[in-house]
């Protein structure tokens, strides 16, 4: 049982260590195996790049040695069972020079990707391309058939492998995308020792329209971007860290009682305490290691099976790496997991070594060893009580001290459970007195006779609750204060037109005569351009929102948390002024009415603060323009979206199909209804959250498992005990029932105590979340998902309790004197 329980335990906290680890850290070997020793970047400040004449002008630099332009942009791979976004990548041939990992295999590849491109290995495989084959790339609003030419894997490209990305030649993915002759930025690498003069000379040329930024730059934007949603996902993590730690603990207990029999027996005897506590150190190690070996195996198989994922948030705006290194850290961290919570069980055993105690522990009223005194079962409630007390002042003085507050509730959910017990059983002693024939008499006296072993069951299940519910309930929370945003958002029209996915908004593309195809559209009342993009400003990428001066939800005003509504609207519509995210507004310490700079493809533009909103879902942070001020500030007429209103009493879905017909020729383009385009984004951004639904899923895993392993093996160990109520009279049906009577004031009591914590602990979250990482978070009872989790834990203990009660009444009472 114990080697059982430790297992459980060690894969919850190995899994959830697998799960919090990062994107940053490949992401930022996969930028260096691309920039290779380059030391700077003059790159665009938007997604339209800048002229590729500009090349020759830094290579004319005395000091540079190399200047090698590259071009990126997000696109689409359609291939025979499939579709996959990917980013496009073009390099020149003299990126070679640089010596990146990624980069200094395709000198001899040049050849090989002419006119076509390549894909790693696993991309091909999941949309079904082939070398030689055709594949079709949609970018720009365009659809472009070209050839695949090679399959890359590591041994080629490095870390990009693990990517999703599409490489070509310069001039195929410029042709590709239909950006003409521009490009994303020029990786320039200068002579030793004149860095900060080829920095200045670059700055002269960018002309303050281009930013000239190291060529590590991508992972410093990168880490801001993932810290919000790392930042989460620790808090959550640490939860369910702890919550694994102690299931094991309490799994390990549940065997203390026999283990303090048989050291009080050898303490009588008269066996040395070192020669005891020699024998009990080494049944703990033994016992730790092996149900930790076995623990991060079943860790290591849920993560690489049902729970490993990308960020799909970050994979939007930056080349995301997804190749999770081997770290022996977290196998040596999850070893000493399990090996402290065996050592830490036996501290009971440790402290019976002395002759007296061990005496009283043979003694004591019912099983030997079981006993929990009613002074320390007020003693642990009442330092309960303290540590609420402590912790809730703590989050009020400090919100940073949340992650510390959620392992801690832990604890504190533990604590409770001796003297609720306790307080229980006095009750239906109580209630038994006045019941004939009833079971709670021996209900009573097995579980009080049994008390060490009672507590460890219960605090299991109440671990599981308050974990379950603790994690799920925030990121419910999370979800549905997304959820609000996505709907505002995208039901201000009635049908989109978007290149692919388009998630963020941010992915411009060429309308051409789109707006003279949809005028022509008989069921098209109007058509409205959005626009966007990303935009570096300091360490943040930062989504800009441009959206018409006519467009009811300029402001989303779910999403508004200071500023007036109606006034910051008309000031948007007006121009020159913006809405900002609480982080960009704390950063730089700006209110409502305050004016910023931000740096625009045409120099520095100037604005006001309208109001503050929360970052709708984008961690770096939001802006929100109107399109005329972004015309003017980055130059630009491209769309992101199309906005379409219908005329009344057109069905949306034939008003889509006429759509879709008049832009046929625009295969890269895709009409949606408002409700189709509201499922696509909720599914993506739920997908995108994956790593929080994760750990509340290991939690409700581990915890089925624990609370089925503590169960089936206190079945086990009372055969005996069994055997012997058959022999002073009693029969298979009041036992069985005396079974289910106690599994269920155990699963109540652990239930109960489980959702009071996991309740506050969900509170706890939740507000941390929507102060410290800018997401719009809204907290909520979730009473369905408190129901739901509370459903399956009882559901799974009872079933454990019914099925093998039933085979452990079976036993003959001849058994009893076998003891």
């Amino acid at each position: 049982m114990g080697v059982v329980g430790i297992a459980v335990g060690v894969a919850l906290f190995f899994g959830v260590l697998l799960v919090n680890v990062g994107v940053t850290g490949p992401s930022a070997r996969l930028v260096h195996e691309l920039t290779g020793t380059a030391r700077y970047t003059l790159t665009g400040r938007s997604s339209e790049g800048f002229d590729e004449g500009l090349i020759a002008a830094v290579r004319r630099l005395p000091d540079v040695q190399v200047a090698s332009p590259t071009l990126r942009e997000t696109a689409t791979v359609l291939g025979p069972k499939g579709r996959e976004p990917v980013e496009l990548i073009g390099l020149a041939p003299t990126i070679v020079t640089l010596e990146g990992e990624a980069t200094r295999n395709l000198g001899a590849g040049a050849q090989l990707l002419a006119g076509g491109v390549g894909l790693p290995e696993e991309v091909a495989s999941r949309v079904g391309a082939q070398p030689g084959r055709p594949i079709t790339i949609l970018a720009n609003g365009n659809a472009t058939t070209v050839q695949m030419r090679a399959a890359l894997g590591s041994q080629t490209i490095g870390g990009v492998a693990n990517s999703s990305v599409a490489v070509g030649l310069l001039s195929t993915i410029q042709r590709i995308s239909g950006v003409g002759n521009r490009v994303s930025s020029i990786l320039v690498r200068p002579a030793p020792g004149t860095d900060q003069t080829v920095r200045a000379e670059l700055e002269k040329i960018s002309g303050g329209r281009l930013d000239v930024t190291t060529a590590d730059y991508e992972t410093q934007l990168l880490r801001q971007a993932a810290k919000p949603s790392d930042q989460s996902t620790r808090l959550f993590a640490a939860i369910g860290a702890m919550v694994g730690f102690l299931l094991a603990l309490n799994a390990v207990l549940i065997t203390t009682p026999e283990r303090r029999r048989f050291t009080a027996e050898m303490r009588t005897l008269g066996f040395t305490r070192r020669y005891i506590l020699t024998i009990l150190a080494f049944q703990a190690t033994i016992l730790g290691v092996a149900g930790s070996v076995i623990g991060i195996g079943v860790g290591y198989l849920l993560f690489q099976t049902v729970f490993h994922s990308t960020s799909g948030f970050l994979a939007s705006a930056f080349l995301v790496g997804s190749h999770q290194p081997f770290q022996i850290a977290l196998v040596l961290l999850a070893l000493a997991c399990g090996v402290l919570a065996a050592l830490a069980a036996s501290i009971p055993c440790v402290l019976d070594l002395r002759s007296d105690v061990a005496d009283a522990v043979l003694r004591e009223p019912g099983e030997a060893g079981q006993q929990v005194t009613s002074a320390l079962a007020t003693r642990l409630a009442l330092a309960g009580v303290a540590l609420t007390a402590a912790i809730s002042l703590a989050v009020t003085i400090a919100t940073s001290l949340t992650i510390a507050a959620g392992v801690l509730l832990a604890v504190v959910t533990l604590c409770f459970v001796p003297a609720a017990l306790s307080g229980t059983l006095w009750l239906l002693s109580k209630l038994g007195d006045n019941l004939r024939n009833s079971a709670l008499p021996l209900t009573v006296a097995e579980l009080s006779a049994t008390a060490t072993r009672s507590v460890a069951l219960t605090c299991i299940v109440a671990l599981a609750v308050y974990g379950s519910i603790a994690v799920g309930g925030a990121r419910h929370d999370l979800l549905r204060g997304l959820d609000q945003a996505i709907v505002q958002e995208w039901s201000a029209a009635d049908a989109w037109v978007t290149p692919d996915q388009n998630i963020f908004d941010a992915d411009s593309f060429a309308a051409g005569n789109s707006y003279r195809q949809l005028a022509a559209v008989p069921a098209v009342a109007s058509v409205h351009a959005y626009q966007g993009g990303f935009l570096d400003v300091g360490d943040h990428r930062l989504w800009i929102r441009a959206r018409p001066a006519n467009n009811p939800q300029m402001i989303l005003s779910s999403q508004l948390i200071g500023g007036n509504l109606a006034l910051a609207t008309t000031r948007l519509r007006v121009g020159g002024w913006a809405t900002i995210s609480d982080g960009f507004a704390s950063e730089r310490h700006l209110s409502v009415g305050d004016s910023f700079t931000l740096p625009t493809p045409t120099g520095i533009a100037r604005f006001a603060v309208a109001g503050i909103t929360t970052n709708i879902g984008w961690p770096s942070g939001t802006i929100t323009i109107n399109t005329n001020d972004y015309r003017h500030d980055w130059d630009s007429l491209d769309p992101t979206t199309l906005a379409i209103d219908f005329k009344p009493g057109v069905n949306p879905t034939a008003g889509v199909a006429a759509v879709a017909a008049a832009l046929h020729s625009r295969a890269g383009l895709r009409t949606q209804t408002s409700a189709a385009r509201i499922a696509e984004v909720e599914r993506t951004v739920s997908e995108s959250l994956k790593t929080l639904g994760q750990i509340a899923t290991m939690l409700l895993v581990a915890a089925a498992l624990a609370v089925a392993a503590a169960l089936s093996a206190a079945i086990w160990q009372r055969r005996a005990y069994l055997a012997s109520l058959k022999a002073q009279g009693f029969d298979r049906l009041q036992l069985w029932r005396a079974i289910v009577l106690e599994a269920g004031v155990l699963i109540l009591i652990g239930g109960l105590d489980g959702t009071v914590f996991g309740i506050y602990g969900h509170a706890l979250a939740s507000r941390w979340l929507k102060h410290s990482t800018g997401f719009p978070t809204q907290f909520s009872l979730a009473q369905l998902q408190v129901l739901a989790t509370l459903a399956l834990v009882i559901g799974i203990a009872l079933l454990v309790i019914m099925l093998p009660g039933l085979s452990a009444v079976q036993v003959p009472a001849r058994e009893s004197f076998q003891e």
